[in-house]
């Protein structure tokens, strides 16, 4: 039996009478399906992700759906979907998207774990909900897990929001579950001021270091005529997808252990179609640092709801001495303060970055914790985590790639 067939058979009603702040009349429905029914469901899943109580661009239809395409290789993730009761003609409403990853080990070691989707380009994995459902949606999936078909015996939330309105609601719901937290970091963020980026960013930095910055502009525009500029016309675009896969590859991203798109035939398409295809919506807003017309540093924004994932950045490293890539970031700072709707920033960025938190001002909760689903098995294997981990040294079978490995272990 395969997957869709299966998943027909997972379709389940959740009474979530018993639960925290719910109201008994209301009754959900979880359905377990694979990425071949999502199509089916992309104007649904976009209004969730244009209603969600936390934005999260990574998991909305124009970028998942490239992803899967792209990035899923073999172990495709598969999606638990969450619907309200039937309203006008029978229909339910798409209330929670969960994209979901069985992995048959955790760590290396015998326990069947389920992890919130997360593949290298995606740097939040906070399911999409309902903001007027939350509690609703929240129970149903930890009520679903807990009787999961898949034998999952721990969660992997992997790269959770832990702060705002979701956290609330979920750390009601995971509270008293045995629980290791993996990773717990403070990520650099931004809320723009109401007296404009320049104050902003004088608040940060010491005077010396603002002088700083405009040193390195003046000797740049001692090399020819600068500019920053924003891509609006939709001929550019392409153009804009050429010279970022040509400059990043160039760079230290295209050697080593680097990640540059272009290294690889299916991330350089991936790269393409999110940008044409957030470009066409709306939700791409695409920068770049020109020296004489030619582009020495790009930067490609992600917009969701009322805020910005700045999502990826590359520059001509002939230029490195100027620091154009600092440059840009400046400007993207003061497009951000300029751009009417944006009230957040999301930086993205490593743990401790050193350039995101010297010139950024807020912080939101990264965190990624493995949770029991309240078996014997589960609560057993996580309690005893800490010293299995610990007695393995390494993790020779470790199925986490290699870029999450590294916060892994901070």
């Amino acid at each position: 039996m395969g997957i869709a067939d299966a998943a027909a058979n997972r379709t389940a009603p959740v009474t979530a009478a018993s639960e925290p702040r719910v109201k008994a009349s209301r009754v959900v429905t979880t359905r377990l399906v694979d990425g071949s029914e999502l199509t089916a469901l992309v104007d649904n899943w976009q209004a969730l992700a244009d209603s969600a109580v936390t934005a999260n661009v990574f998991y909305e239809p124009w970028m998942l759906l490239p992803a899967l395409r792209h990035l899923s290789r073999s172990n495709a993730p598969m999606f638990l979907l969450v619907f309200g009761p039937p309203v006008r003609k029978g229909a339910e409403p798409l209330w929670g998207f969960f994209p979901v990853q069985l992995q048959p080990k955790c760590f290396g070691l015998p326990v069947k774990t389920l992890s919130l989707w997360q593949h290298e380009y995606c740097f939040l994995t906070t399911p999409l909900i309902h903001r007027e459902h939350v509690p609703e949606v929240v129970g149903a999936f930890w009520r679903w897990f807990e009787s999961n078909p898949l034998s999952a015996r721990v969660l992997d939330s992997n790269h959770l929001s832990a702060d705002g309105p979701f956290h609330h609601v979920w750390s009601d719901y995971t509270l008293g579950r045995t629980s290791v937290i993996l990773v717990d970091y403070p990520r650099a963020s931004l809320v723009p001021a109401a007296d404009g980026a320049e104050a902003y960013v004088a608040r940060l930095v010491t005077r010396k270091h603002h002088d700083e910055f405009r040193r390195l502009e003046r000797r740049l525009s001692e090399l020819g005529t600068i500019s920053y500029s924003r891509i609006d016309d939709p001929a550019e675009v392409e153009r804009f997808v050429t010279d970022f896969l040509e400059i990043e590859l160039r760079g230290w991203k295209g050697i080593g252990d680097g990640g540059a798109f272009a290294r690889r035939e299916e991330t350089a398409a991936f790269f393409r179609e999110i940008t044409t295809g957030g470009f066409a919506r709306g939700r791409s807003m695409l920068l770049s640092l020109n020296l004489d017309g030619r582009r020495i540093a790009l930067k490609h924004n992600l917009l969701a709801a009322d805020g910005m994932f700045t999502f990826k950045i590359a520059f001509d490293e002939a230029f490195a001495k100027h620091s154009p890539g600092l440059l840009l970031e400046l400007e993207n700072i003061r497009r951000a303060h300029d751009t009417p709707g944006i009230k957040w920033l999301d930086s993205c960025a490593t743990p401790r970055h050193p350039m995101a938190n010297r010139i950024w001002g807020e912080r939101r909760m990264i965190r990624r914790t493995l949770i029991s689903d309240s078996s014997t098995r589960g609560d057993l294997f996580l309690s005893v985590f800490p010293l299995l981990r610990w007695s393995k040294h390494s993790f020779a079978e470790n199925h986490i790639p290699a870029y999450l490995q590294k916060l892994t272990s901070i």
